[in-house]
């Protein structure tokens, strides 16, 4: 096949209130390959994509064409969808609560004789199951999207995005090869939330359909999966397209150095006296709907994690200990004192801070300033009956952002304006205000590249040289690399395996999830 472009992009700026996002963006994606879009987080990624989406409009001067046809700019979401151009977000889209068939029709309709007739569920579940087969997805078109696991509700989110119908009557016809061919797929963080296993189911799929001639975008900060499924890097770096050339062999690190432009640092291993203190945390026999029997104890200034395959209760535990969820059976201690918190609010009153697993739901509140979510559930500290000390909290903010690396235009742009790392941070930084006795992380590199990954291991081991007690729940193994004390491996709900020192790689945490014991 020869490989043209399916997507040029000329010229592409946007500039938000003074701050330009990005600046003269030329790129080809090519037909038939996988182009993998990297840059870390602010580097205007989301940006180019809102605006091919039809979200956001570009800056005079630029322009678009797909497979040779100039499009209209400003593109509007219908245009976009209509030049064959289909996205899949790290938040899929799709309803818990509708079937398969149901989340299909929400993208294009359903099927029926007339605009106001009844819907034709057998025709409509038939269109479903033949795209569903196509794209090898074995499930019932009938099946409710909330019982999915989460790779195969990502594949759903895929299959949809191909399927094929020019209105709401009795018109369409399922997805076939002339339409895996005719669209673009651009994909943003698709796997971000899943397992390293469930993201191979993913990444399978993207396979099959550049085998049938398919062209997809994949943004992703999972290195290792960009290097399995891209067959060229686009790379943004402060709003500016500084590589767009073919992926080859380069290695992780090379891959690396190139979206951030410079080597990473190795991280500084931290000797044992470094890391020596009581035990702060103490958990007996400890149980829950996913955990059975769980027995661990925490450090003061060590950093402990905890990963495991899919259901093996390492989010669960991490609830348990925060208080967001309640035990069946078993005991906890902090600093030596029985610990039984009722709420999430109990427990940071004892000195518990949790960095919970969806920050977007749980973290922060996205239309409240940097400032105000820095300060958030502190803010007894800068009142004086019921007047808060506006310049105190400001202050206090200035420090927060500063010492945990926020970039941010000023303290009073919305959060949701700011990149998935410095949102991270503004939560990890919001949890460590408080000086506690125990920091507890659940997959905290989510959606974050790799320097704001660094900076945040950085961070955390400050915290425990101070005395904190870390605890990091993980499904991506390269979170503890350098910077977990232990690891702590968890099968169905018992602790399985304990690795330590050199003992924590990559490889051998990963052989340690598939069998129960170190390398």
């Amino acid at each position: 096949m020869e490989h043209t472009a399916a997507l040029s992009i000329r010229g592409i700026s946007k500039t938000f209130t003074g701050q330009r996002a990005l600046e003269g963006v030329s790129l080809d994606i090519q037909t038939g390959k996988v182009t993998a879009l990297l840059g870390m987080n602010g580097s205007g990624k989301s940006t180019l994509i809102k605006i091919l989406a039809g979200v956001y409009a570009p800056d005079p001067g630029g322009s678009l064409s797909v497979r040779g046809k100039d499009l209209p700019l400003p593109l509007t979401p219908a245009a976009a969808h209509a030049a064959g151009l289909r996205f899949l977000h790290q938040d899929l889209g799709l309803v818990d609560a509708l079937t398969i068939a149901d989340n299909f029709a929400l993208s294009d309709g359903f099927f029926t004789r007339t605009a106001f007739s009844p819907v034709k569920l057998r025709k409509e579940h038939a269109h479903v199951a033949a795209t569903l087969e196509l794209l090898g997805i074995d499930e019932h078109p009938g099946r409710l999207v909330g019982d999915l696991t989460p790779s195969t509700r990502t594949m759903v989110g895929i299959a949809r995005a191909f399927q094929h119908r020019s209105g709401r009557v009795d018109d369409g016809a399922p997805a076939d090869v002339d339409a895996l061919r005719r669209n673009i797929l651009i994909l943003d963080e698709p796997t971000a939330s899943l397992p390293a296993h469930e993201a191979d189911r993913v990444l399978a799929l993207l396979d099959m359909l550049r085998g049938h001639g398919g062209t997809a975008v994949y943004v992703s900060h999972r290195i290792e999966e960009v290097r399995r499924i891209a067959d060229n890097v686009a790379v943004l770096r402060d709003g500016l397209l500084v590589a767009d050339e073919p992926l080859g062999e380069r290695d992780a690190a090379a891959v690396v150095s190139l979206v951030i432009g410079r080597e990473l640092e190795s991280p500084a291993i931290r000797s044992a006296e470094e890391r020596e203190g009581p035990v702060l945390l103490s958990t007996r026999a400890l149980s829950g709907p996913r955990l059975d029997g769980i027995d661990l104890d925490v450090h003061a200034g060590e950093i402990v994690g905890v990963t495991g395959l899919v259901g093996c209760g390492r989010s669960e535990l991490v609830r348990l200990i925060a208080g967001a969820q309640q035990s069946s059976a078993g005991s906890m201690t902090l600093a030596g004192k029985p610990y039984t918190p009722d709420s999430p609010a109990a427990a940071i009153t004892t000195g518990v801070a949790c960095v919970p697993q969806n920050r977007r739901r749980d973290g922060i509140v996205l239309d409240l300033g940097v400032g105000e979510n820095l300060t958030l559930g502190r803010l007894r500290r800068y009142t004086r009956g019921p007047v808060i000390n506006r310049t105190a909290e400001k202050a206090a903010a200035e420090d927060l952002s500063r010492r945990f690396l926020v970039k941010a235009s000023s303290l009073a742009a919305p959060v949701r304006s700011l990149s998935g790392g410095n949102q991270q941070k503004v939560v990890v930084a919001r949890a460590a205000s408080g000086t506690p006795l125990l920091l507890l992380l659940d997959e905290p590199s989510q959606g974050v590249d790799a320097l704001a990954r660094q900076e945040i291991s950085r961070l955390l081991k400050e915290l425990a040289d101070d005395g904190v007690a870390v605890l990091v729940a993980s499904t991506d193994y390269d979170d503890f690399v350098g910077l977990a004390d232990r690891v702590v491996v968890l099968d169905r709900g018992r602790i399985a395996a304990e690795l330590a020192g050199p003992e924590i790689t990559e490889d051998g945490i990963a052989l340690a999830c598939q069998t129960g014991a170190p390398a």
